[in-house]
């Protein structure tokens, strides 16, 4: 083959191997190059692993078998598949390849570039493409992610209340409709701070707001992970606290009482505060009842403030 032959074979074919009547590999297109480190004159199944048509270990028997459904893998690098069509020529033969499926991996391994493919080759536009696809997937996924958790802050937020991070009414709604999906034995609590508004009056609704996430703070401390914390009202909060016996809820409720009713200072200032607790144990077959138990503990709650205030009374549910 002329000079010029091989340089238009090298333009129009850079993934060519040039193959003498020996099986030898004489010359090669520069993509090959690239790939296989320059190597020539070497025998064909020196370089490559072939794997398809199967069996066939003879180069010569090889070059005597037209065929444009070859499969070789690079001995230098077994993962790559290149396809390739072998086409007699005189004296040999010229084995053209081509990446395939493998062409992006290939072009992330060897770095190949635009020159390394024939200019009429789409697979530069293909990967160009592939590329993109995957750019506007990745910014699909990001915008979708981002709403979802814009989602999730909403719906946080809309059942938080957002002064103590507690559970607002809508949050405990919530929770206790989860709660009645899979019955358990629990306790309702429901407290009230005693000389609230006096704190409000004398030093603003900031102290105020300074003192309830003060009392949230204490109810997280004096109760479980397990249990539903709600700021239903301005100073009003729930409690239901699953599987828990009467007389623990005794002992953390005393000690609560006591938390809160010590001084508390804002901003130079001392306020003081009490807390006054109305509560039931409701078994998991009165869950249904959750309304009517809620008024019989709520009068359990102003009970404690007729014998006195920064106390807790408990009620009876039939």
């Amino acid at each position: 083959m002329t000079p010029d032959c091989q340089a238009l074979l090298s333009r129009l074919c850079p993934l060519h191997a040039l193959i003498d009547e020996a099986g030898n590999v004489i010359s090669m297109g520069p993509t090959l190059a690239k790939i296989l480190g320059s190597t020539e004159q070497a025998p064909l199944f020196d370089l490559f692993v072939l794997k398809r048509p199967a069996g066939l270990l003879d180069p010569k028997a090889l070059l005597g078998t037209r065929t444009d459904r070859l499969l070789l893998a690079p001995k230098a690098f077994p993962k790559l598949r290149l396809k390739g069509a072998l086409y007699p020529v005189q004296s040999g033969a010229v084995l053209n390849l081509s990446f395939g499926l493998s062409v992006k991996d290939a072009v992330d391994t060897f770095h190949l570039t635009q020159q390394d493919f024939p200019a009429a080759d789409l697979a530069v536009e293909m990967l160009y493409l592939m590329e993109a696809n995957a750019l506007a997937m990745t910014a699909a996924i990001d915008v979708t992610r981002r709403l979802q958790s814009a989602r999730q802050r909403a719906e946080s937020a809309s059942l938080t209340d957002a002064l103590t991070g507690l559970l607002n009414r809508r949050g405990l709604d919530s929770a206790l409709a989860d709660l009645k999906q899979a019955p358990r034995p629990c306790a309702l609590v429901l407290m009230d701070l005693d000389h609230f508004k006096a704190v409000n009056d004398r030093l603003g609704h900031g102290a105020g707001d300074h003192v309830l996430k003060h009392v949230a703070r204490l109810l997280r401390e004096h109760t479980r992970k397990s249990d539903i914390l709600a700021r239903c009202g301005g100073d009003e909060f729930t409690l239901v606290m699953p599987d828990i016996s009467a007389t623990d809820l005794g002992g953390r409720l005393d000690g609560l009482i006591s938390a809160v009713a010590a001084p508390i200072t804002v901003e130079g200032e001392t306020c003081c505060i009490g807390a006054s607790v109305g509560w039931s144990l409701i078994a998991p077959e009165q869950l249904d009842r959750f309304d009517e138990i809620l008024e019989i503990t709520d009068k359990a709650l102003y009970q404690a403030k007729e014998n006195g205030r920064s106390c807790h009374v408990m009620s009876r549910v039939a």
